[in-house]
């Protein structure tokens, strides 16, 4: 009974991993975006016992210095939440558009500004929609872009940078 329960379990995990890799590798591409603005916030977080305590948003900075100082907060631990704005071509349309991502940590544990290209994934169907990549795609190699999503190409194969349209002028 108890092995049969498990196994049901252990179905249900592998049937949510097996849709979310087939709705990736079908409805999303790999391509690069390049960075508009990043903001990056912490808060921290601490339990004691069977209470936990979380704090607002505040610079991480701050949040460093009253993890250790503060009587309160001492040993909490800071968790990051990061904001990044970004411009892609969509593989729908091929226009320009602007998206956002909502991380815990950057991609690839490399900060980002303002101008820096990383990879991200583009719904085939919709020009709006992107996704972060997971760690089952970094450790696969399938984040790189297999064609040039940001850099184009000249007659004379030179690599030429994207000219982002009036629209998104002002990034």
């Amino acid at each position: 009974m108890r092995l049969g329960l498990y196994g049901v379990i252990a179905i249900a995990v592998a049937s949510f991993y097996v849709y979310g890799e087939l709705d990736k590798r079908l409805n999303f591409r790999p391509i690069d975006a390049r960075v508009s603005s990043v903001k990056e916030q912490c808060y921290m977080e601490k339990t004691e016992g069977s209470r936990s305590s979380t704090s607002d948003l505040l610079p991480c900075e701050l949040t460093e210095l009253l993890a250790r100082h503060h009587p309160k907060w001492q040993g909490a631990d800071i968790k990051h939440k990061i904001e990044i704005r970004f411009a892609y071509i969509s593989p729908v349309d091929g226009a320009a558009h602007e998206s956002n991502l909502q991380l815990a940590a950057y991609p690839d544990n490399r900060q980002l500004s303002s101008g820096d290209i990383f990879p991200v994934q583009a719904s085939r169907k919709e020009a709006n929609r992107t996704r972060a990549n997971d760690w089952v795609d970094r450790w696969l190699g399938r984040h790189a872009p297999k064609r040039a999503s940001i850099l184009g190409m000249e007659a004379s194969s030179r690599p030429v940078l994207f000219a982002a349209p009036r629209r998104l002028a002002g990034l």
